[in-house]
């Protein structure tokens, strides 16, 4: 009997920093395989959206057009925002604030073959915090493919030992 190739879910964490001085925010994604090792990240820095619950819904549609992007087919999206995880888990368009967001997220996400959302505490989402952070100093756009920035390489391996 032929053992078949067992498709496995990557993991993409997500999450937003807000740069007050700046007037500036961070998003951050890293996508992880089954077994913990990231297999590409991304940074970015936008102009503060006015609440970090709206960042933190951005940062979740960043993840999701990023998966689409890397044409991964099945994913779990986690991110440290109750709020969020909440609006995505009941597809809650009518949020005041992030329903729009919300919509995008699921509008974009039906590309995808299976996804899911979950919420993870901020200790289990520290890589993602840090490469947020890093985002201020930064150019608009960074983006890792199959590794990421060697001082943030014990965040990935603390994240993952987390989980």
């Amino acid at each position: 009997m032929k053992k078949r190739k067992e498709k496995r879910k990557k993991n993409p964490l997500y999450d937003g920093a807000v740069f007050s001085e700046s007037g500036e925010a961070g998003i951050k994604v890293v996508v992880c395989d089954a077994k913990g090792e990231v297999i590409a990240a991304l940074a970015e820095k936008i102009t503060y959206p006015g609440s970090v619950m709206l960042l933190e819904a951005l940062a979740a549609r960043r993840a999701v057009k990023f998966i689409v992007e890397l044409g991964i087919s099945l994913s779990e999206f986690e991110g440290d925002s109750e709020v969020v995880y909440r609006a995505l888990w009941t597809v809650d368009w009518s949020h005041p604030s992030i329903g729009q967001i919300i919509q995008d997220i699921m509008s974009i996400a039906g590309s995808l073959r299976t996804f899911s959302f979950s919420h993870t505490r901020r200790q289990g989402n520290c890589v993602a915090h840090a490469l947020a952070k890093r985002a201020i100093v930064s150019f608009p756009l960074l983006v890792w493919m199959e590794h990421v920035p060697s001082d943030i390489e014990q965040l990935v391996i603390s994240d993952s030992a987390t989980t």
